[in-house]
């Protein structure tokens, strides 16, 4: 399944182009074709093959999935391969990347993913309402695609960010399993984030400086402000990074502290409870003649020593800031 628009300054913007016609524009070189394909088919295939002539490798590149975002120089085109960050339509806190290939030649853009993309919707939008990105070129035209989709990456990685100032707060107030595993779970999602995002900045970065034909040195600058904008992006992944690396020693500090208080308060109890023991011993031995054993008052007089000890003993502790 694909879409196609066709713009020529002199007949404007034309859609629904059939795979002759596509054919015969990528042939005379006449006017701009982008053409985006979703989910591609064995004819969408095809014609990547037959029609713009791809390498095989750059076919299999738009069929099979990649690990990193890369650019690739061949004779009448440029490769470059990114990735959407997305967010799950079920799971709102979750995230997912949806690979988006782009073929770069002198009158055409063609775009390879395997499912929505959110830059790719609204350029489409921008287009359909007589935007002029497509009087620009090509080169623009991917341009407007990866610079609408590094602003979406904003309020994503944004949100993330607030989730780890969450985390953060949550530490000192009261900590649990939980809290561990949402600090865990936050620290793998931005490593993922950051491994996607990282590579993307290369790639902007390889587009500034190789010099290609296929990308107009007036466009250049739009390119380099992509690049500004990755480069925020990583600094703000690296922070909450950092940050979550930070709560996770608070965390294992808090609960160590807590676990500590408990062990120095329970320790005291055991402490008093010592010499206590040793009294109750003593006079649980039933030997006849005991002192005091036979007295009315002993019973008493035992209690009343045990407190005055336990009281003594508290008195202590607190003059050396032990509770």
């Amino acid at each position: 399944m694909y879409d196609v628009y066709f713009y020529k300054k002199d007949k404007g913007l034309k859609t629904g182009l059939t795979r002759d016609e596509i054919a015969t524009i990528v042939k005379n070189r006449d006017g701009l074709l982008w053409l985006d394909i979703k989910s591609a088919a064995d004819e969408d295939i095809e014609m990547l093959t037959d029609v713009f002539a791809f390498h095989p490798l750059t076919v299999e590149d738009c069929i099979m999935p990649n690990a990193r975002s890369k650019v690739e120089v061949f004779e009448n085109y440029l490769f470059v391969n990114t990735f959407a960050i997305e967010l799950h339509p079920e799971q709102a806190e979750e995230i997912k990347t949806v690979e988006l290939d782009c073929c770069l030649g002198e009158n055409f853009l063609v775009t390879v993913r395997t499912d929505n993309v959110k830059s790719v919707a609204t350029i489409k939008e921008k287009i359909e309402k007589q935007s002029p990105i497509l009087e620009h070129g090509a080169d623009f035209l991917l341009c407007s695609i990866i610079d609408t989709m590094v602003d979406n990456y904003f309020p994503i990685i944004n949100m993330f960010d607030d989730r780890v100032d969450g985390v953060s707060d949550e530490i000192f107030k009261d900590p649990n399993q939980e809290t561990l595993n949402r600090i865990y779970n936050l620290k793998n999602e931005i490593m993922f984030l950051r491994r996607t995002v990282g590579p993307q900045a290369d790639m902007v970065n390889v587009l500034i400086r190789g010099g290609y034909r296929f990308i107009t040195a007036s466009h250049i600058a739009y390119f380099r402000n992509i690049y500004d904008n990755l480069i925020r992006l990583t600094d703000t992944i690296g922070t909450s990074r950092d940050i979550i690396t930070t709560a996770l020693e608070a965390y294992n500090s808090v609960v160590s502290n807590r676990l500590n208080e408990v062990m120095k308060t329970l320790t005291i109890i055991a402490t008093i409870a010592m010499p206590l023991t040793l009294l109750a011993s003593i006079y649980g031995m039933n030997f006849k003649n005991m002192p005091e054993l036979s007295n009315r008052y002993g019973y008493p007089l035992v209690i009343g020593i045990m407190l005055l000890i336990s009281a003594a003993m508290l008195y202590y502790f607190k003059r050396k800031k032990w509770l």
